[in-house]
């Protein structure tokens, strides 16, 4: 097929406009902070904020509250605003009852496809792409407040109430009434489907999605067919696998939909910001491999990052993530769109216009050291730098992280881990066994196999109650100061503990292991497995540590030949400079996203 070279052949480097047609506390947190519950907390969905708006409104005025915000949360300025900004598309998320009437007894107020038409006419006018999101699916895609309505934890949702053929037809419905815009270059089929919806079945609603739009006339040159794979829990690889496999091919240029979000869940919380990165680095290569768009990206990390991250400090921290992420969106064949283009002001993280008021967008891109997963990866060393003296001895003050990115500490006699930063009440220090003590002479270092005491703050020591594994009851503090209920086993790879060291406690008394709770706060010894919850890593203080140096991860200059007879002249790597990085990267992913219509 020939390559179109123009604007709207370029992958999409783009913002979401969320909150406007779908509502959501965050990206529509005007409204939700001005209309509280009785409780005068805020609704966490659009159903609970619309029950509110109805009782204490009436149909009528909360039918004005929603047609204000409906008029005035985007507008025009908005898009010349994104213009300006140097993007190239809006991701435009809905609820299925912004483009039909809603269904009986939902308290959503629609239709008001106007509003569509007025996002697609700007975009057109711009120049802009833009991609329609049916964020928000009849009988809900999910029990969660992106599809219009949170039913969770208490959630008696099931996906069989997800209305596919009504989905089916609402797409059939937007692909005859665009069809003809040059400007709407992609249409999502749904968002962030619950992932204990089968496989099988998810496909199946995605190839007659795929069929729907075309047949109604949405040709395959032009837009592309938005399938998104968040959240499954076979894995995004496994599913396209599975994809290819059932369809052999007959769908053209259709794309993967992926969030990434480093933020939620214990399997974000719990990676260091070196961890992070490298997640990065997998996702880049990812997208190498397939058609795809990060639908959803942010600039917000989880709670291990924040106490891996040396002396760096937050603004620091977040550019680096946000450059790394860039670079890494560059390989999408299908581009990127950053949730969300307006947000709480304070929430930098996910406010498109304040990261880039800040600067938060603008830096350029760290070449990570190389690492066969051998050994402990070069780059935690350069990112949550040793001291000078790497060793840990005992009688040293160290902090004690779990798998969930939170601290060990100690308050009385209670033992928790509830807190993401090294304060007092994290300190802890190895001691030697009573007998032991007596014989050591000098600085000792933490060892292999070593039988020690661990002591909190408050020069209480951790004990393992008796009926600690049959029981489930959690370690406490206490004074005593000898006895197999205070002893621990010292179990790790290297023969000395150092600085970032992982290690696992052996309760004497009861032959378990300490472990962590993926809910409960307090620490427990409840199996002898050596998992993820029985991990614990060993850091030095701040202060002791050596200072972050990235200049080593810099992308160097490079040399390139000037005319003949002139000389060299000294230009950025490509990477370096913003604008020209994204023009290369953008006319070899545009490549990509050609060949993906000839596949």
């Amino acid at each position: 097929m020939t390559q179109v070279r123009d604007v709207l052949a370029q992958p999409w480097k783009g913002v979401n406009l969320g909150g406007w047609l779908l509502l959501e506390p965050g990206p529509s947190y005007p409204l939700f902070t001005h209309h509280l519950l009785k409780d005068k907390s805020q609704a966490r969905c659009e159903w609970d904020l619309m029950k509110v708006l109805h009782e204490k409104l009436g149909k009528a005025g909360a039918m004005e509250v929603i047609r204000s915000h409906r008029e005035t949360h985007i507008t025009k300025a908005d898009f010349q605003r994104v213009k300006a900004f140097g993007l190239n598309a809006v991701r435009l998320p809905f609820g299925y009852w912004v483009i039909t009437e809603p269904r009986p007894k939902e308290p959503y107020i629609g239709p008001a496809l106007e509003y569509v038409d007025r996002a697609v006419a700007w975009a057109e006018e711009l120049g802009l792409q833009i991609v329609l999101d049916l964020h928000g699916c009849p009988g809900g895609e999910s029990p969660e407040a992106p599809c219009g309505r949170r039913q969770r934890p208490e959630s008696r949702w099931h996906w069989k109430h997800w209305d596919f053929a009504a989905s089916l037809k609402i797409l059939q419905l937007l692909a005859k009434r665009y069809r003809d815009r040059s400007c709407v270059t992609g249409i999502a089929v749904c968002n962030e489907p619950c992932g204990v919806i089968p496989g099988n079945t998810l496909m199946s609603y995605y190839s007659k999605a795929v069929d729907t739009i075309r047949k109604a006339g949405m040709p395959e040159s032009r837009v592309a067919v938005v399938l998104p794979i968040f959240q499954r829990p076979e894995g995004e690889e496994a599913f396209i696998a599975k994809w290819s496999k059932m369809t052999q091919g007959r769908h053209r240029n259709v794309c993967f939909d992926v969030h990434c979000y480093h933020c939620f869940e214990n399997q974000f919380h719990g990676k260091t910001f070196a961890e992070q990165l490298r997640a990065v680095e997998e996702n880049s290569a990812m997208f190498e491999r397939y058609p795809m768009v990060a639908g959803e990206w942010a600039l917000c990390l989880g709670r291990a990052t924040w106490c891996t991250c040396g002396n760096m400090d937050e603004e620091a921290v977040i550019s680096v993530f946000g450059a790394q992420q860039m670079e890494a969106f560059r390989n999408a064949s299908h581009g990127s769109f950053f949730w969300n283009w307006k947000e709480d002001p304070e929430d930098k993280e996910w406010n498109y216009q304040v990261a880039q008021e800040m600067g938060l967008l603008k830096r350029s891109a760290l070449v990570l050291p190389n690492w066969d997963h051998a050994g402990e990866d070069p780059l935690e060393e350069v990112l949550h730098p040793s001291p000078e003296d790497a060793v840990v001895y005992y009688g040293e003050k160290v902090y004690l992280r779990v798998f969930h990115g939170m601290y060990m500490d100690v308050q009385g006699r209670q033992v928790d881990c509830s807190w993401a930063d090294k304060g007092l009440w994290q300190e802890f220090s190895f001691c030697e066994t009573s007998g032991e003590s007596q014989k050591s002479n000098g600085r000792r270092p933490v060892r292999h196999r070593d039988i020690v005491r661990l002591q909190g703050h408050n020069k209480h020591f951790l004990a393992v109650p008796s009926d600690a594994a049959t029981k489930g009851q959690p370690v406490f503090a206490t004074r005593k100061k000898s006895g197999t209920e205070i002893e621990f086993e010292v179990i790790m790879d290297s023969p000395v503990l150092k600085h970032r060291g992982k290690v696992y406690f052996f309760s004497r008394q009861t032959a378990t292991m300490l472990d962590a709770d993926d809910e409960a706060d307090g620490i427990f010894a409840r199996w002898a497995d050596f998992g993820d919850w029985q991990a614990m890593t060993v850091e030095k203080p701040p202060e002791m540590q050596r200072p972050v140096n990235l200049s080593a991860l810099l992308r160097p200059r490079r040399r390139v030949k000037g005319p003949r007879g002139s000389k060299d002249s000294p230009v950025r790597q490509a990477g370096n400079d913003a604008e020209d990085a994204m023009e290369a990267t953008e006319d070899a992913t545009s490549k990509r996203k050609a060949d993906v219509l000839d596949e």
